[in-house]
């Protein structure tokens, strides 16, 4: 029985260092840049509402300051509502890397709210 166990340790070593060899570490070149987008005021912002636009060039999240609610494009406090549909569902949307939108309320209307972001 110990024979057996002892042999059939070995055989499983073997098989270990025989799969380690294979793996080859492949030399990884890489090129790491970063660039800075925008300040986020992480004390208001609502998570699932964090959106990048589709050339990565822009940020969009929804965040809230007292009773009101409202979007934040690259640092820019847009118009404020009483509410940002964040749940369920709804979120803020980048159309293209210049045009987003969301569904906003104040009072008992519900704005789907779009816009056209400018080039600075």
């Amino acid at each position: 029985m110990l024979k057996k166990c002892t042999a059939l340790f070995f055989a499983f070593l073997l098989i270990c260092i025989g799969i380690s060899s294979c793996v080859r570490e492949e030399s990884t070149n890489r090129i790491v840049s970063e660039r800075f987008i925008v300040q986020i005021d992480f004390s208001s912002w609502i998570q699932k509402s964090f959106r990048v636009s589709p050339d990565s060039r822009r940020v969009a999240y929804a965040a809230k300051a007292g009773n009101k609610w409202f979007v934040v494009v690259d640092g820019k406090e847009e118009k404020q509502y009483d509410g940002i549909v964040t749940l369920g569902g709804g979120r803020v949307i980048f159309d293209s890397p210049d045009s987003l939108h969301y569904l906003a309320f104040k009072g008992s209307s519900i704005y789907l709210v779009e816009e056209r972001i400018r080039q600075e």
